[in-house]
Formats: C-alpha cells, sequence, structure tokens
C-alpha cells in the first residue's frame, strides 16, 4: 500500500485529503483503499463529504449491509460520531456521476480526521471490486461541502492505474481481401476476460499453411507478416501450446489471382474518451483502435456539453496526430446532444483536420464566453450545417436521436447496433418514414477502449461494440468519407463478417429507377456458421434462408434463445432481465454450454441433471444455453423467466425452430434442435421480389451466425415506376 497527500487551502482553513491504496490494480480483482480527509477547521452537523467516480465507472457499490462480503464500506472517525450516507447518481456533477454522499448527524472539530475505507476487512470482506477496463489513470474525486448551504469543492483527485488480468482469449485479425502470393499483416491480440490486453508468455503457433510461431510482446498485440497462395476465402487457426482453451480462428480472408483493388475496411465511427464522458486519455483511446483492436478507421465523439474549448483544441490535435492515409483514418467529430424532445443524439463528422465547436449548450461548461454560437435545437443544426461537407450519423444513445425531423443531405448514416443496444426497430422506424440512410454500428463506448469494447458489470452498458464495413479502392480519408456519404457501408456486431448484396452494378446505399426490380445477389463469409440470411423489403422480411433447417440428421442437443428490450433507448431503458431457470422432464442433462451472453457477469451459474439456473441481460440482443440431452422422445421443458415463462415439448421439435412471442415490450423464445453437422461458413445466393408494387422501396437482408452475431446491409433504394 502507498500513501498520497493531497493539500488544498480554503477559505476557512487547509484541507488534507490522504489516500492509503496500491497505485497499480487489475482490472476485476479486489482491493482495498483508504480515504481520509483531515481539516483545520470544524464541520457543522449537516456538513458533507463527496466520494465520486466518473461515468463509465463499474467500480464496486459500496454496502454497509454485510461486513463480510466484497464492496464493504466503513465510515469512521472518533468513537461515537454518527453519519449519514447513500450511493447513487448526481446528475449535476456529471460525468462525475456515481457518488458516495455522507452527511454528518454531529460535527466534526478540527483536527478530527474522517475515513473511508473501501473493502475494510475487518469484520472478514474480501475487497472492494476494481473496475473491468483498463485506464492510465483511473480518478475517484474527494468533494467537500462544508455546511449545508456551502457551494461543493472539490478537494482532491486521486488516481490509480488499472491494468489487465490473466489471459482468456486470442483473436486473430487479418485483412478481407489479400493477392496471392503477396504479404499481409496478420494481426494477433491476447485478452483478458473483460477484453483488456493481456500479457502471454507461451508462443502462439499457427496451424498449416502458414505454420509458424509468435511471440506476443507485453502489448498485448502484434502484426506478423504472412502469405497465402490458394485462392479463394480461407481462416486461420492459431493456438497457445499446452492449452485447450486459447485457440483463435481468424476472420474470413479472400485471397484474389491479381492485385487487389477494392479493399474492406473496418472501423469504430463512434466513442469517446476523458474528453466526454468517458475515460483514457484521447491518444491511448486512438491507440487502442489502431493498435489494439486493429480497427481502420475511428473517429471520436465526445458529448458536445461537456467539451471545453481547450478540449476541442486538444481533439483537433490528437485527431490529426494519429491519421496517417494508408495506414489508419481518423475523422474529426463531435456528437451533437441535446435532449430527444430538441432533436437527441447526432454525430458530426467533418472532413478536415479543423471545426468550429458547436454546441447544443453550455450545460456542463463553466466558461460561457462562446454561449450564443449553440444550436439548441435539431432544426438550428441543419440550417447550420446546411450547404456544408458536414456527414451526420444518428443513433440511440443517452437521448436517442429523433427521426421527426430529417435532412437528407447531412442525415447520411444509422447507427442499428452499439454497446447500448442492437436497435433494429431504429432503422425499422427510419425505413417506415422513407428516410434513405447507410447503416452503420459502433461501440458509442465510454471505456475508452474503441473496436473492442466489452459491458464489464455491465453498470453502464449491455453489450460488446459493433463495428462498421466500408469498401475502398484505398484507404484515405477522402475515400472513407465519399463512401461513407454515399452510403455504401454494412454494419456487424462486431465480427467481421463479409457481406456482398448487389443488383447488377448496383452497391449498398445506391438509389436506381427502373420499371422491374432487380435480382439481388448475396455473399456472406462468416466468422461461424451462417444460419439465416433475411431478405426485406422495405420493414417486411419477404423470404427467410435457414441453413440449420437444411440439415439432414438432428442431434440430441437443444439450443434455447431468448430476445427482447424493455422499451426503445438507450442501455437503461432497453435493458430485460432474463435471470431464470429451465427444468427438464423425462430426459437428463448431460451437459450445457453458454451461448451469445456479452460478459462473465452473465451466464451459466447452476447445473443440475434436471435443471439450469443462468444471469442473463438482453437488450435486443441474444442469449441462451445449449442442452446436450441423453433422449428427447419423452422430454418436456419449463423455462420461468420475469419476462416470459412457458412449458413445451421437445420431443416434437424439427428442423425449424419454435418461437413464442410477446409483446409490450417485445420479446422473444426460441427452442431449436441443433443438427449433428453445423451448417456452412460461407452462402450465396439471389433473391427477387416479383410482388413489388410501384413506389418507394428499400431492400436490405440481414445475416445471422449460428454465434448469434449479426450483419446488416446497407439497402438498396429502389423507385419502381409503372411500366
Amino acid at each position: 500500500m502507498t500513501t498520497a497527500l493531497h493539500n488544498i487551502q480554503l477559505p476557512a482553513g487547509s484541507a488534507r485529503v490522504v489516500y492509503e491504496g496500491a497505485p497499480q490494480l487489475q482490472a476485476g480483482a479486489l482491493t482495498r483503499f483508504t480515504v481520509g480527509v483531515l481539516l483545520e477547521f470544524a464541520l457543522p452537523a449537516g456538513a458533507q463529504l463527496g466520494i465520486a467516480r466518473r461515468w463509465p465507472s463499474d467500480w464496486g457499490l459500496p454496502q454497509s449491509d454485510n461486513p463480510a462480503a466484497v464492496d464493504y464500506v466503513r465510515i469512521h472517525a472518533a468513537a461515537g460520531r454518527q453519519f449519514r450516507w447513500h450511493h447513487g447518481r448526481q446528475h449535476a456533477w456529471h460525468p462525475f456521476d456515481h457518488v458516495l454522499e455522507i452527511t454528518l448527524i454531529d460535527s466534526l472539530p478540527a483536527g478530527e480526521q474522517l475515513n473511508v475505507t473501501f473493502g475494510d476487512a475487518s469484520q472478514g470482506s474480501p475487497g472492494f471490486t476494481v473496475q473491468t477496463f483498463i485506464e492510465e489513470a483511473s480518478p475517484l474525486s474527494v468533494r467537500l461541502r462544508a455546511a449545508p448551504d456551502a457551494a461543493w469543492v472539490e478537494l482532491a483527485r486521486p488516481a490509480v492505474r488499472i491494468g489487465g488480468t490473466s489471459p482468456h482469449q486470442i483473436v486473430l485479425t487479418a485483412p478481407s481481401r489479400v493477392a496471392k502470393g503477396r504479404s499481409f499483416d496478420m494481426h494477433v491480440r491476447v485478452e483478458d476476460i473483460w477484453g483488456n490486453p493481456a500479457q502471454l508468455e507461451a508462443p502462439v503457433s499457427f496451424d498449416e499453411p502458414v505454420a509458424c510461431e509468435v511471440h506476443v510482446p507485453a502489448s498485448g498485440w502484434i502484426r506478423v507478416a504472412m502469405t497465402l497462395s490458394e485462392p479463394g476465402f480461407h481462416r486461420l487457426g492459431a493456438h497457445v501450446a499446452g492449452t485447450n482453451i486459447l485457440r483463435a480462428t481468424s476472420n474470413p480472408i479472400e485471397v484474389v489471382d491479381d492485385a487487389v483493388v477494392e479493399q474492406l475496411y473496418w472501423g469504430d465511427l463512434h466513442a469517446q474518451s476523458v474528453i466526454g464522458c468517458g475515460a483514457r486519455s484521447i491518444d491511448a483511446y486512438y491507440a487502442h483502435a489502431r493498435d489494439f483492436a486493429a480497427t481502420d478507421f475511428s473517429s471520436h465523439q465526445a458529448n458536445c456539453f461537456l467539451v471545453t474549448t481547450p478540449e476541442w483544441e486538444e481533439t483537433q490535435a490528437a485527431t490529426a496526430r494519429v491519421h496517417e492515409d494508408g495506414r489508419f483514418v481518423a475523422l474529426l467529430g463531435l456528437e451533437w446532444s441535446a435532449a430527444s424532445q430538441y432533436g437527441g443524439d447526432h454525430n458530426l463528422y467533418f472532413p478536415g483536420d479543423r471545426a468550429q465547436l458547436r454546441r447544443c449548450s453550455h450545460e456542463f461548461i463553466p466558461d460561457t464566453s462562446d454561449l450564443d454560437t449553440d444550436l439548441p435545437h435539431i432544426n438550428d443544426l441543419h440550417a447550420h450545417y446546411e450547404g456544408t461537407d458536414t456527414l451526420v450519423a444518428l443513433h440511440v444513445g443517452g437521448r436517442t436521436a429523433n427521426l421527426q425531423w430529417h435532412a437528407p443531405a447531412l442525415d447520411r448514416l444509422l447507427e442499428i447496433h452499439s454497446t447500448h443496444a442492437t436497435s433494429e426497430w431504429f432503422l425499422f422506424d427510419a425505413l417506415r418514414r422513407g428516410y434513405r440512410m447507410g447503416v452503420t454500428a459502433g461501440s458509442d463506448s465510454v471505456d475508452g477502449r474503441p473496436g473492442a469494447s466489452h459491458p464489464g458489470h455491465m453498470a453502464v452498458r449491455n453489450l460488446r461494440g459493433g463495428l462498421t464495413a466500408v469498401s475502398l479502392q484505398e484507404l484515405t480519408r477522402g475515400a472513407l468519407w465519399s463512401s461513407l456519404k454515399r452510403r455504401h457501408c454494412y454494419a456487424t456486431t462486431g465480427e467481421r463478417i463479409v457481406l456482398g448484396f448487389t443488383a447488377g452494378d448496383t452497391q449498398m446505399g445506391a438509389e436506381i429507377t427502373v420499371q422491374q426490380v432487380p435480382a439481388f445477389d448475396v455473399l456472406v463469409e462468416g466468422t461461424a456458421p451462417i444460419e439465416t440470411i433475411e431478405f426485406f423489403r422495405d420493414d417486411i422480411c419477404l423470404r427467410t434462408v435457414d441453413l440449420l433447417a437444411d440439415a439432414t440428421t438432428l442431434s440430441n442437443s437443444v439450443r434455447v434463445g431468448w430476445n427482447g428490450a424493455s422499451a426503445q433507448g438507450n442501455w437503461q431503458r432497453a435493458r430485460m432481465c432474463w435471470d431464470g431457470v429451465l427444468r427438464v422432464r423425462g430426459a437428463r442433462i448431460l451437459a450445457v454450454h453458454p451461448w451469445a451472453f456479452d460478459t462473465p457477469d452473465e451466464g451459466i451459474k447452476e447445473t443440475k441433471p434436471q435443471s439450469v439456473h443462468w444471469r442473463s441481460i438482453t437488450a435486443g440482443d441474444w442469449d441462451g444455453v445449449v442442452l446436450d440431452l441423453d433422449d428427447l422422445h419423452m422430454a418436456e421443458l419449463s423455462f420461468v423467466t420475469g419476462p416470459m415463462t412457458l412449458q413445451a415439448r421437445l420431443s416434437d421439435l424439427g428442423t425449424t425452430p419454435r418461437t413464442f412471442e410477446a409483446t409490450s415490450p417485445m420479446r422473444k423464445v426460441e427452442l431449436r434442435r441443433l443438427p449433428e453437422t453445423p451448417p456452412a461458413l460461407g452462402w450465396r445466393g439471389r433473391f427477387e421480389d416479383p410482388t413489388a408494387t410501384p413506389g418507394a422501396h428499400a431492400y436490405w437482408v440481414r445475416v445471422r451466425q449460428t454465434d448469434a452475431a449479426q450483419a446488416w446491409s446497407t439497402p438498396i433504394f429502389v423507385t419502381l415506376t409503372a411500366p
């Protein structure tokens, strides 16, 4: 343990904050630390001490119910001193929202130290829970209200370094397309259970046909030159010798005979660092996107009402510093963050290195000298940027974008998935309104890990972040800008699924006027076996290709999956709790496998021969379990959760799934008997729509893999005229 002293001079006298704790901690571990406050002046009854964490924090929740349990907090001074305390959100302190607030019942004499011990061990607590994401300086704001009618004053902001823990998995990332016999970089990263960089002592061994060993440095990532000589799609495998867990398969890599004319690039266009309400410096943020997550492009999107003028200067400088055509493209950006009734969250992207800072408000900006530059309503934003080279993306964030307002020349993109939720309703709503927008996905993360964000303890987020794919002839800011403006992009839940969707020479996002709806060609190469490909006209699914249903031999494994969201909107509104149990009669459970959970805090908690208990949160995504049963002939299932309870026979499950749905809010449970052999990793096919009527239509596809990962194409916008 180390001791850090912080001194401040207040009008009433000096104050000293003593922080005792380790200066460096492991993500998700348990620790103990004490915050002591010593004043040379007395505090009256009603004075308050506040200890606050920033918005992204998923440190433990302080409790005093059980002194032998984790996260126990002890508040102590001289014997007999009385305090009242609570822990909760303090919006006025944003982004230091998570506040432990202590109120004095008695006065506190001058020179008497008040101590707050987190993870106090005196009665058996094993410690206090550390946040799950890395951070170079995780801050703790210590504030004082010296009297009930006084203003809050920050006394100190001690910080500790948070590093990753032991290796949990390796991730292999390669370009989606390479030339035969030409060298390309294979990116290898090592993640801990929370998605942080982890240190691996043993080498990573690649399988044939590349067959080599790689030593990953302490940074947790490395790029290795490789070549492939056989045309077609490849997925390279690797493992760590001596383990059965640390095995990985790369994303699909297409090897072409000639030079690569057009490459598929991947990025996360939506997240923020400590500039805004997030974590980590903006330089560390961009480095994570480029070096650890191996993305090709990114943008920084801080909430505008939190960005000071010096921070905007820093944002512009950092974005310009990291941008390098051919290696990594950084788009200068800002999130205009008005409340939904005034327009809601909109991501702004600028084409160059500099742009004027225009906020929705100065809610958390002390310097109001430029108050007259605010754009408080979406109509103001549209009017200001109309005719400029500005790109706008709408998303479901803290203040969901309001689709009542739309400026087609500016509003080119719509985010369908982020760490908040999978928000297909948002796309359906836009399509019903006739909007023509490109489909994207990102993280909207506040943990400073763009391109590879995980929800941790789900304190302020639910899901893993998504990625946007863009096909470009060159990796330059100009080329990326042009393709996004033309909506030539698609979205995934974070996996690098190759998705082609064309109508002849017409690409995703294009608009065509025809007398007959063309045929639509689809190419999919997945990171796991493909389960379904669904073809949509506007918000109506016209056809579903179910590859699992083509199985000739079924197993005795049954997948029980559930999907839903409590409401349309951000992480808090969308979150649906599925903690529950299933019971089987007439069969015995031989094994249970988790399916599609997003974080270690979810998953299977107890397994017995006739039952399974789990914890689960969904936000428009899928979670579930796979049951290996000894026999299905007499098997019956009881499924008991808050959102839905049901009973069903398993004996008559065939090749197609059985789905139970309910509305208000929308949720579903799907029972599926799995085949002996999984379906193919790729699919090619054609869709047609002979029933279309004249008018404007949007045609698109949704892909779902057997691991619940999804991809969504941007529509092709077809105006069908009468013959």
